[in-house]
């Protein structure tokens, strides 16, 4: 019946086939849906509504398969069949896989640069990723590829628009306007920049006229939706970003059929961050008798912006009694929970919306801030991940995603997922200040200090992000640029913050010039105390002060042990615990591990590096407790289950393995190193060292070679080798190994030790002996060197003459 009525409806009308396409959804014919939606975008490509239902209808078990199977055999019977190569990339777009969709189209124009209508959908993949500097671009040689291509111009007008450029955009406007005055949308764009410029009653007469081109515009048939959208007229104001107060009445008006001109005022001076203008105007509004649904709720997404989380709490609470559960408001109300630190509540509002809307990517990104936050780290990546998945040009989410990931030991991922960030989001300060961090962890210092520049290029006032140069600079021994940078940060912030996961509601993308981040527990200085001093004791912790940074952890882990953020408290405790362990005082950690674990959700990230440090401390106390041995065995065990992906994880396991004589346990370990990351050279140094002890020499060598073919000038890797030379009798190519190396560090005790062992073997007494003096100036407690020379004082007739500095 459904199909037999598809035969009858209008076959030029864009609402018919969205409402149609809403109907088959319901009775579950989704492929006939996406049809439907996609017969509608063909008639308007800018219905929104549309749009939107076709991500929804396209999330449903096989609703694409068929149309994108057609498409793909198409493309393999004709490779040069590019029709269906860009209606394929056009389809990707539409339900969301964008990064599937921006291959395709990079494919296209790589093989015909002048692709006019694959140069526009890679410029509309780039305006809805929010990219509006490389949409405009696109939107530009797509007009100079084809310049009677409408849609490209319009769409650079918007753009233009978009980022205020209003002379630019009227321009382009009237150059299309000249090609073609036909088109409605273009002149609805035009009323906006008029009236954006002031010129109001220019201004109307172009909306009239838009009117009077698109009657449907008129035309009492509903858009049906499969989410709980806001009312037709709103939502065409936070699509369109109209900030013009004339603009935003007269569509009000000639859509809805009511006045709600002082609440679209309110509207103008919000996109443009005049707040305290904007509340003012909502007030009236609210005093005039409009849509009070609309302008309560307005107000309340300003108290948020404001920090004024109290008067939200309760603006929400009173919309959501009057008129009835809403996703987005859910959301916000739970933001306004999430701030003034009721984190659990926060959590069960964010639960509310989704139970509203399940494809709420917002509600998901906040739940997993309050997740991580309350210390169910495990939970909370699960929820960014849902929500990278509903949406993945969501910015904030996959940023969300990088630093737990930073956070959580796994920085090789967050660098993947901050590259891509970086390449797609290029304009985001915050991006590259992520990356940076992440690159300075990884000893990656001049990628780390270029991230860095550039966020600081984007968001000169980024006080984290100099904070960040001057820790980077100090390390590099740059003392005049480290100093400059602090002095800069403190300028603007006098304390350091925490970097934290980030909340957001839906008016931070409507108005992105206009509302900056969202503070959490702005009230509690402890947190950035705690912050700073973890950060420090990392610092410490990085350059073995143990020490130092066991001072450091333990005076946040005492001061957030009755109230704080857990999060926060296990990051103090395990750091704690792990300096106790590298100072050979494991013993002291175990009730603090014990606690630890316990307050942990099973199969918590950081639980593996818990159980590590664990059976770390069993391991240390082993020596003199029988029972601790196997307590540490039975901590490896629940390790191994947990299936680390941290690979220098799995290798400080394998060395615990090792200090209790397991050899087998210690390879298993660090084979399972070796497959997380194959490039590093530490686990096959290791593997190779047992080896060697077993006289499995040639097993040995093969390992160490594929060590040093990672990473050529590792210093462990190339005294292992060298060890392994001397104990097969191939003395000179040992000490060839050694001399280049000491060319690069002369200093190195070790090396010089060994190499004394070389010279030696080969009859050159000698020069062992100076090789040895050399060795034992450098570090007198070398046990190597000194084991050498109580050989040498043994089978010589006198002692040592030490060389003369």
């Amino acid at each position: 019946m459904l199909r037999a009525l598809a035969q009858r409806i209008d076959q030029h009308d864009p609402r018919a086939f969205n409402n149609l396409g809403v109907l088959y959804h319901s009775k579950g014919m989704h492929a006939d849906a996406v049809d439907a939606l996609l017969k509608a975008l063909a008639i308007d490509p800018r219905m929104q509504t549309a749009a939107r239902n076709l991500e929804v209808v396209a999330a449903s078990d096989g609703a694409c398969d068929v149309r994108l199977a057609e498409l793909a055999e198409r493309i393999a019977r004709n490779a040069d069949d590019r029709a269906a190569g860009r209606e394929q990339a056009r389809l990707l777009r539409l339900i969301g896989r964008t990064i599937e969709a921006s291959q395709k189209l990079d494919a296209l124009i790589a093989e015909d640069p002048d692709d006019a209508a694959a140069l526009l959908e890679r410029g509309l993949l780039e305006q809805r990723a929010g990219d509006l500097r490389r949409a405009q671009r696109w939107f530009e040689r797509a007009t100079s590829a084809n310049v009677e291509e409408p849609m490209a111009r319009l769409h650079l007008a918007e753009v233009l628009y978009q980022r205020g450029q209003n002379e630019q955009a009227l321009d382009a406007l009237d150059e299309l306007l000249l090609l073609d005055d036909e088109i409605a949308d273009a002149h609805m764009l035009r009323g906006f920049v008029l009236g954006d410029m002031g010129r109001h009653e220019a201004g109307m007469e172009a909306a009239r006229r838009a009117s009077a081109l698109n009657p449907a515009e008129q035309s009492a048939q509903p858009n049906l939706s499969l989410e709980k959208l806001t009312p037709r007229s709103v939502q065409a104001v936070s699509l369109r970003s109209m900030p013009s107060a004339v603009s935003v009445a007269a569509t009000m008006t000639s859509n809805a059929g009511i006045e709600l001109a002082r609440y679209g005022l309110g509207l103008a001076f919000r996109q443009r961050g005049y707040f305290a203008e904007a509340r003012r105007e909502f007030e009236r509004a609210l005093a005039a008798g409009e849509d009070a649904r609309l302008v309560r709720h307005a107000i309340a997404e300003l108290d948020i912006v404001a920090g004024n989380s109290g008067d939200a709490v309760t603006a929400y609470g009173q919309l959501l009694l009057d008129y009835g559960e809403q996703a987005r408001w859910r959301n916000e109300l739970g933001v306004a929970e999430h701030q003034r630190g009721g984190v659990e509540l926060a959590a069960e509002s964010y639960r509310r919306a989704l139970r509203c809307d399940p494809r709420h990517a917002l509600a998901y990104n906040n739940l997993g801030v309050a997740l991580a936050d309350l210390g169910d780290a495990v939970a909370a990546r699960e929820a960014f991940q849902q929500a990278v998945a509903i949406n993945p040009t969501l910015v904030r989410t996959r940023l969300n995603l990088a630093r737990w990931l930073s956070q959580n030991g796994d920085p090789l991922a967050a660098l993947a997922l901050l590259r891509e960030l970086a390449s797609f989001h290029g304009q985001v300060a915050e991006v590259w200040f992520d990356l940076g961090v992440v690159l300075a962890a990884l000893k990656r210092n001049d990628d780390a200090q270029q991230a860095l520049t550039s966020a600081l290029e984007l968001r000169p006032d980024h006080s984290e992000a100099r904070y960040a140069l001057a820790d980077l600079l100090r390390a590099r021994g740059d003392a005049d640029g480290a100093s400059r940078e602090s002095q800069s940060a403190r300028a603007l912030a006098p304390r350091r913050g925490v970097t934290r996961l980030s909340v957001g509601i839906d008016l931070q993308d409507e108005c992105p010039d206009a509302v900056g981040g969202l503070e959490l527990l702005p009230t509690a200085p402890v947190l950035a105390f705690a912050g700073n001093a973890c950060e420090e004791a990392e610092t410490f912790a990085s350059r073995s002060l143990h020490g130092e940074a066991l001072a450091r952890y333990e005076e946040v882990r005492m001061a957030l042990e009755l109230s704080g953020p857990r999060n926060v408290w296990r990051r103090a405790a395990i750091g704690e615990a792990r300096s106790r362990c590298m100072l050979g005082r494991g013993a002291e950690a175990l009730e603090l591990l014990e606690r630890v674990l316990k307050s942990s959700h099973t199969g918590s990230s950081d639980d593996s590096e818990v159980l590590a440090l664990i059976a770390a401390a069993q391991a240390s106390a082993a020596k003199t407790n029988d029972v601790a041995a196997r307590l540490a065995r039975v901590a490896i065990e629940r390790f191994m289950r947990l299936d680390s992906r941290s690979a220098a994880l799995l290798h400080f396991v394998g060395d615990v393995a090792l200090s209790l004589n397991d050899d087998a346990l210690a390879i298993i370990l660090f084979r399972r190193a070796l497959a997380v990351d194959p490039t590093r050279p530490s686990p096959r140094v290791a593997i190779a060292r047992m080896l060697r002890r077993r006289n499995d020499m040639l097993a040995a060598r093969l390992e160490l070679v594929a060590a040093l073919s990672a990473a050529p000038t590792w210093r462990d890797g190339l005294l292992e080798l060298a060890r392994l030379h001397c104990d097969a009798e191939r003395a000179h190519d040992a000490m060839a190994i050694l001399v280049t190396h000491l060319n690069r560090v002369p200093n190195d005790a070790e090396a010089l030790a060994l190499l004394a062992g070389a010279l030696l073997k080969v009859g050159r007494e000698k020069d062992a002996r100076l090789a040895l003096e050399r060795a034992l100036r450098h570090d007198a407690t070398n046990s190597e060197a000194l084991q050498l020379q109580a050989t040498m004082l043994s089978t010589s007739a006198g002692p040592l003459q030490m060389e003369a500095a």
